[in-house]
Parts: structure tokens; sequence; C-alpha cells
């Protein structure tokens, strides 16, 4: 047996009442779906108005950059043409400068000469060895340089001549020649004297009687390093480093 039921709805509001309140949650859901979709459009533009900012502040940098990057290379070309022209203003003092005083030289000799000893002329002259020369570009040495090999005081050993030297010639009178070779050899004792040998000795007649004019010469390495008594360095020219 079956049973067969029936369902009865009866609807009391107003059939314009019930229009109106589903158009009023049509427009809230729309108003809902607006106000979603104003803030998802304000939110993505707050982030690429951001990122803009952020992409005009990196490009500020990197042209900052670029720019202190020219500048910076200006200073080290610069600094680099500095020091070239330091090293050749340093490569010319190296063979202009010496390293003892022409002063001390005179003192010294003038000092050493005996009693009866005067001195008429000191000449000093600055050589160098084609060798010398040959690392600033020279192709030619002085017409009288030493030999590129001199003899040392130990033997037959032989050791190079040095890159650069001071010739002296010493002009003047002595009573004999006993003052003289005192003369001679006091000065071959006294550092940094070195080849001193007597070129010249003749006999002069003056009024008082006979007197022997000579000429001495001598020699000074200047590629070695000189010491005051006492033991501070005077200079050191040597080529190629100092000793």
């Amino acid at each position: 047996m079956s049973t067969v039921s029936a369902e009865f709805i009866v609807d009391f509001l107003p059939r314009d009442v019930r229009r109106r309140g589903v158009l009023a949650t049509s427009r809230r859901r729309s108003m809902l779906l607006l106000g979603l979709l104003g803030s998802v459009v304000v939110g993505v533009a707050c982030h690429s108005w951001n990122r803009f900012h952020e992409a005009e502040a990196h490009r500020g940098v990197s042209l900052a950059l670029t720019t202190n990057a020219t500048k910076v290379d200006d200073v080290i070309d610069r600094l680099a043409g500095e020091q070239r022209e330091l090293h050749r203003y340093l490569s010319v003092y190296d063979r202009l400068a010496l390293p003892v005083e022409q002063s001390d030289i005179v003192a010294t000799i003038t000092n050493l000469m005996p009693e009866r000893t005067s001195l008429s002329m000191l000449r000093m002259e600055v050589k160098e060895s084609a060798a010398g020369k040959g690392t600033d570009g020279a192709t030619h040495a002085p017409a009288n340089a030493n030999p590129a090999v001199a003899a040392s005081g130990a033997g037959n050993i032989r050791t190079p001549a040095p890159s650069r030297w001071m010739e002296i010639t010493i002009r003047g009178y002595a009573q004999d020649n006993a003052d003289l070779y005192e003369f001679e050899r006091k000065l071959a004792n006294t550092k940094p004297f070195a080849a001193v040998t007597v070129s010249e000795n003749k006999p002069t007649d003056i009024a008082r009687g006979r007197i022997q004019e000579f000429a001495v010469n001598c020699r000074i390495d200047l590629d070695v390093q000189y010491v005051r008594p006492g033991g501070s360095p005077v200079a050191s020219v040597v080529k190629g480093g100092s000793k």
C-alpha cells in the first residue's frame, strides 16, 4: 500500500516586496564585487608604482656608478702618468746625483797634502761605461772610458769595473819628490780614492830654487755606498739597486 503526500507552501510576502528584496541583495552583491575589484586594481597600481620607483633608484645608482667609474679611470690614468714621470725623474737623478760631495773631496785632498805641497788645479769629471749607459738608452761610451774589467787587489782575480766613476786630476807643486810620494801614499791609503798614479813629475825652476811640478790621477767609484764616520750612510747610487 503506497502513501502519497503533498506539500503546500504559502508565501505571505507580497510579490513586489519579494522583488525589492531580490534587487537589494543583487545590488549588495554587485557593490561587494566592485569594491573587491577596486581594491585589487589599487593594490596592483601601488605595487607597480613601488616597482617603478625601485627601478628608477637602481637606474640612478647604475648611472652614478658609471659616471664615477669614468672618473676613477681618469684618476688612475693621471696617477699612472705621474708615476711614469716620477720614474723618469728618478732615473735622471740617479745619473746626476753623486754619493759624495765635491766639497768633501776637495777638503780631503787638501788635508792629505804635505805642508810643503801646494795645489794649483783640481779637476773632477764623472764618467760612465758603455754598459752603464746601455740601461739608459745610450749607445757610445766616452773615448777615454775605463775597460769593462778592472784588476782587483787579490792576485789575478779581475772584477767588473764600476758603471760610473769620477776621474780626478790633481796638479800642484811639491818641495821635492819625497813630499810628492808621501802625498801619493796618503791618497792611495784613503778611501774612496783608488787607482792613484803620478802621471807627471818634472822639476821647475823658481826664484828661490827648484821645485817639483806634478800631476796625480785617481778615481772614485760612484756605484758603491759611502758611509760617514759614525756609521750613517752618505748615499747609495748603484745600477739596478742599492747596496
